[in-house]
């Protein structure tokens, strides 16, 4: 049933991950405004006694 899959030998090293760290930057990048958006209105609500 798997004879459609070729298998092949992996070498370390060899595959191109330019999309993932391109896809992990994105994610750091909108996790820090996330966190820093969130300390921002958490300070906002302190100084206005939300």
């Amino acid at each position: 049933m798997a004879s459609h899959h070729e298998i092949t030998e992996h070498k370390h090293g060899e595959m191109d991950i330019s999309a993932h760290q391109a896809t992990f930057a994105g994610f750091i990048k909108a996790a820090t405004w996330v966190c820093g958006l969130s300390i921002a209105v958490l300070v906002f609500m302190a100084l206005t006694n939300a």
